[in-house]
Order: C-alpha cells, then sequence, then structure tokens
C-alpha cells in the first residue's frame, strides 16, 4: 500500500488522535454538578472506548505503512502519542480515586 492512500491513512490517523485529545480536554473540563457528574462518568467510558477503537486503527495504520520509512516512523510517533495520553489520564485517574 503506496501512495496518497497510505499518507490519507496517517492524516486520518492523526485527526483521530487529535480529536482524541480534544475529547479529553473537554471532558476534562466539565463541572460536577448534581446529576451531571454521572454524566461525566459517561462522556469518559465513552471516550475510552473511542480510545481503544482508536489505537487499533493505529495498529492497523502502522502495519499497513511499515513498508514506507518516513510515514511508519510519522505513524509510530503518533501511536505513541496516543499512548502517552492515555497513560497519563490512567494515572491522573487512579491518582484521583487513591485519594
Amino acid at each position: 500500500m503506496h501512495g496518497p492512500m497510505t499518507k490519507a491513512l496517517v492524516g486520518f490517523y492523526l485527526l483521530l488522535v487529535l480529536a482524541l485529545l480534544a475529547a479529553a480536554v473537554g471532558i476534562w473540563r466539565l463541572h460536577c454538578e448534581s446529576f451531571g457528574c454521572m454524566g461525566i462518568g459517561v462522556a469518559w467510558i465513552a471516550w475510552v472506548v473511542s480510545f481503544l477503537v482508536v489505537l487499533g486503527i493505529g495498529l492497523f495504520t502502522r502495519s499497513k505503512v511499515a513498508s514506507v520509512v518516513s510515514l511508519a516512523r510519522i505513524c509510530k510517533t503518533i501511536w505513541w502519542l496516543q499512548l502517552a495520553v492515555g497513560s497519563v489520564l490512567l494515572i491522573v485517574w487512579v491518582a484521583k480515586k487513591a485519594t
């Protein structure tokens, strides 16, 4: 798989990761009021499901662009960025639950 489709796939994956990041910031900034706390929890659950779907898309993308060195490097960087964002949010969540 070479050419414009490969670049489009990497670009699509980058957009998905940026959307995940924007959604995480948006959910983080929500205020908890009465039943709104439950809504925030549901939003985080939806975010986690989306994170896992995008992670799968990232693995698929990495496998498709492995033969194109420059795109493989970019895709790998995006994948590690996604894992870093997910890890930081998981650590923060565990730390908040511990207190």
